[in-house]
């Protein structure tokens, strides 16, 4: 497991401890106002190696393994990986590190827990950074429909055609076509989502893909999309009742772009920041660790 160190090149404290059940592995590094790190799939928390030391010299930054990835458990039961029940570890997480209040920054499916997050425990969300994604039943399913528009979709950035929602929802095809071929599978899904090839690294890909290796490991990645119809109910039941905590939102143009502040526009009243990235694709912390940082230390420390 590679190593992820703070603003001082001094490593992050590692836990496995347990939350509701599960061994969670998170690790914790900074100080200031705490900051939840969601991460999406099929990664981890070294996701953030980039972009960790410059956030911790204004952050408590916390960054979990969520359940099914990394060095988390993985648990059998196939309705553990939907938004909600994440929500629900995430909270729990923050409780026990005596954080009853803090931002949340999600990014791919990790945005979408967080979304689930700031909806289910309102009181305690304090802003809500929303990157790169959409919401599963108020238009994430648009996009993965076979048909002219999102196949060209792809080429003029509009948008993107998302093939693998609907086939890594089929139980058991995709873990009998991707075990043995994992690094080439890994490997060609993460770098076609970027702008710039190199930006997945090889210490980075290693990670990934061992840990999809491991015992429940490729099912935990699968079973969060296996929770779609389920996380389209809550979402669309949360919609009812906006969120009122500031939000912000980023788009790469080479993914999601303008959808995703049109998306949480749908769910919160209050998106006060927003950008897309130029030359950027859908691993934001990744290809343009900078900017990002700066603009949710800009968009957090004022609230």
């Amino acid at each position: 497991m590679p190593e992820l160190f703070d603003h001082d090149g001094k490593a992050v404290k590692h836990t496995r401890g347990r939350v509701r059940g599960l061994k969670y592995h998170y690790i914790t590094a900074g100080s200031g106002p705490p900051l939840l790190l969601v991460h999406g799939t099929p990664k981890t928390n070294f996701y953030w190696y980039k972009i960790l030391p410059l956030l911790t010299p204004y952050f408590s930054v916390v960054a979990p393994d969520l359940r099914g990835f990394g060095a988390t458990d993985k648990p059998p039961a196939s309705d553990g990986y939907d938004s909600e029940t994440n929500a629900h570890d995430l909270a729990v997480l923050m409780s026990q590190l005596g954080h009853e209040k803090f931002h949340v920054h999600g990014e791919d499916r990790g945005a979408e827990f967080a979304y689930a997050l700031a909806a289910v425990y309102r009181e305690r969300v304090l802003s809500l950074s929303f990157c790169e994604m959409l919401l599963s039943g108020l238009g994430l399913e648009e996009w993965t429909h076979f048909k002219p528009e999102n196949l060209a979709a792809q080429y003029d950035q509009r948008g993107v055609w998302l093939w693998h929602i609907p086939f890594f929802f089929i139980p058991h095809l995709p873990e009998m076509l991707i075990q043995g071929k994992e690094d080439e599978f890994w490997t060609h899904f993460m770098v076609a989502e970027c702008y710039n090839p190199s930006a997945i690294e090889e210490e980075a890909r290693q990670e990934w893909i061992m840990y999809s290796k491991q015992p429940g490991g490729l099912r935990g990645i699968l079973e969060t999309y296996r929770a779609a119809l389920k996380n389209a109910e809550f979402n669309q039941s949360q919609v009812k009742k906006k969120l009122t905590i500031p939000v912000m939102t980023v788009g790469a143009p080479e993914f999601f772009g303008p959808l995703v502040k049109e998306q949480m526009e749908k769910v919160a009243e209050n998106v006060q920041s927003s950008e897309v990235f130029e030359e950027c694709g859908h691993s934001l912390a990744l290809e343009k660790p900078e900017r990002l940082a700066k603009m949710l230390r800009d968009f957090m420390l004022t609230k």
